[in-house]
């Protein structure tokens, strides 16, 4: 199932024309799996440093700040383009973490962008209401528990959408080797919450 469903290529094209209406329900669809990913990608050390939240709210102003240059009109593109601006956040966070001053390149100004000051509240909002869903927690605990690599490819295929072919470049594997990780890292994780449950 696709991060923003199947009117997607229509929500991201009213979004890109500038409604605020779409642009919305973009924040509702993408964000619980975003969070996931972020929470994911900055793992144990980092998250106990930096609110996750924080970093999708980042994520999601620097996308809704560039959404004009987007280009893709697939949901799983879309999905790879926001899983990929947070790991851009991440590794900047993992760059500059422990310096006293902020790195003024991660804020996003939102005066450079007037057509999304507005939504600035909503993203803050609906980041809030995503990061106490409860059952999102005990997934990423679940999935936290996984090999690396099962983690990896999961994170990948079901989180950010990728095909088996980008899975494989990423990965350094066969497409039909990252389809085989992939079926052994669903069955790990099914039998895992089956026991969390």
């Amino acid at each position: 199932m696709s991060t923003l469903g199947e009117d997607a290529a229509d929500l991201l094209l009213r979004a890109r024309t500038g409604s605020r209406d779409a642009l919305g329900e973009i924040l509702r669809r993408a964000g619980p799996r975003l969070l996931a990913i972020v929470r994911l990608r900055l793992g144990a050390s980092l998250r106990r440093q930096v609110d996750s939240a924080d970093v999708m709210q980042a994520t999601f102003l620097k996308a809704l700040g560039g959404l004009s240059g987007f280009r893709g009109s697939e949901p799983r593109s879309f999905a790879a383009w926001l899983a990929g601006i947070a790991e851009n956040e991440i590794r900047d966070l993992a760059d500059h973490h422990g310096r006293q001053r902020r790195d003024a390149k991660r804020n996003v100004d939102l005066e450079d962008h007037p057509e999304i000051r507005e939504l600035a509240a909503a993203v803050r909002s609906e980041t809030s209401r995503i990061a106490l869903d409860e059952r999102a927690l005990v997934l990423e605990r679940t999935l936290e528990s996984l090999s690396a690599e099962h983690r990896e490819v999961i994170v990948q295929r079901s989180l950010e959408e990728r095909s088996f072919p980008e899975i494989a470049e990423r990965m350094g594997r066969s497409p039909d080797a990252c389809r085989m990780l992939y079926a052994r890292a669903m069955a790990a994780l099914t039998m895992r919450m089956e026991l969390k449950s």
